[in-house]
């Protein structure tokens, strides 16, 4: 009866309050950017351009440390069972509001779980360290390497789960994505710059062998194939001396369209060794990567925000602790 007086009080509706609402704001602007894993996934830069790099993720990457920063100060108080309720009640209002509210994804329910599980083991370890009476900066420091750790392994837990029932279909997503960036739907300019190094290529090797003393002691023999020999390597050199356009070359490969180009890198890239290992592990790799880029974003926000964050919300926390215990103090002079 006395946990559940203290978990229901104003403040425990209070601090319930601050976590959903935290959990509100950062998720409408990661919705609002339209990121998703998908996206990363198929490598399409000018959509992950137009995506991460907006004012709503970066609203998004500034916010969303807020409310591991209250569940730390939350969890400096003197009952742990209380602080373990209340951060959780607050949690999962919170991504439950969200997935109706802004049209998220099941995935996104997926990931408010296993982010409700890091932040109870957060919350106990938080507690413990601060029954060491460690000072605020220093269990700042500590709990949000904490958070950091746990989250980078919820974000590895998310990628396997989406992307491992389907990883060859995400692979070659990926392929498409990585060729499409290369080539695109106008192939004028790649046959060009191809074309180019070509010629630069072939006319090095010409130079080579008419600069040779064994092709210039061919010129001092009368025989009408060495004459024909010779001059076709001077018309050669003539020609590679000649500049074409994009349409000239274009007309040259009247059989190759940038559809039929695509496939053929594609094929390309699906005979290389090292593409069968990663279509077969696709998921791991992936999972790996992003969860890698994830940790470095939580080390850089935790440790610049998250701190900030904590102070503020240990100040205003821990004036409200006092001010519910004068109050339960009252109560007992009263009932006395």
């Amino acid at each position: 009866m006395q946990l559940s007086n203290k978990a229901f009080s104003k403040y425990s509706f209070l601090k319930i309050f601050l976590i959903t609402f935290s959990i509100l704001i950062w998720s409408y602007f990661l919705i609002a950017s339209n990121a998703s894993l998908k996206l990363l996934v198929i490598f399409d830069l000018p959509s992950i351009a137009n995506t991460l790099f907006t004012f709503n993720f970066l609203l998004f990457l500034l916010l969303f440390p807020l409310t591991s920063s209250i569940c730390i100060a939350m969890s400096t108080g003197r009952e742990r069972n209380v602080d373990l309720l209340e951060i959780s009640i607050g949690i999962f209002i919170g991504f439950i509001l969200a997935y109706f509210l802004f049209g998220a994804t099941g995935h996104f329910l997926l990931f408010g779980l296993l982010y409700l599980l890091a932040h109870i083991i957060l919350s106990i370890l938080t507690y413990n360290k601060f029954q060491e009476r460690t000072k605020i900066n220093v269990l700042s420091n500590y709990a949000n390497s904490k958070i950091s750790l746990l989250l980078t392994v919820v974000i590895l837990i998310i990628c396997l789960i989406v992307i491992y029932p389907s990883q060859e279909e995400y692979a070659l997503g990926m392929q498409v994505g990585i060729v499409n960036m290369f080539v695109g739907d106008d192939i004028g300019n790649w046959l060009g710059l191809s074309y180019n190094i070509g010629q630069v290529s072939t006319k090095a090797a010409l130079e080579y062998v008419t600069d040779s003393p064994e092709y210039k002691d061919l010129g001092k023999v009368n025989d009408p194939k060495v004459t024909n020999f010779t001059n076709f390597i001077i018309d050669t050199r003539s020609e590679l001396d000649s500049k074409k356009t994009n349409e000239e070359i274009k007309k040259a490969f009247p059989d190759l369209n940038d559809v039929k180009l695509k496939n053929q890198i594609l094929e390309t890239f699906n005979t290389m060794p090292i593409m069968v290992v990663i279509q077969q592990y696709f998921a791991i790799i992936f999972a790996i990567i992003f969860a890698s880029v994830a940790q470095l974003y939580f080390a850089i926000a935790f440790s610049l925000f998250g701190l900030l964050f904590v102070n503020i919300f240990y100040k205003l926390l821990a004036s409200k602790v006092e001010e519910d215990d004068e109050e339960t103090n009252d109560d007992n002079l009263d009932d006395t």
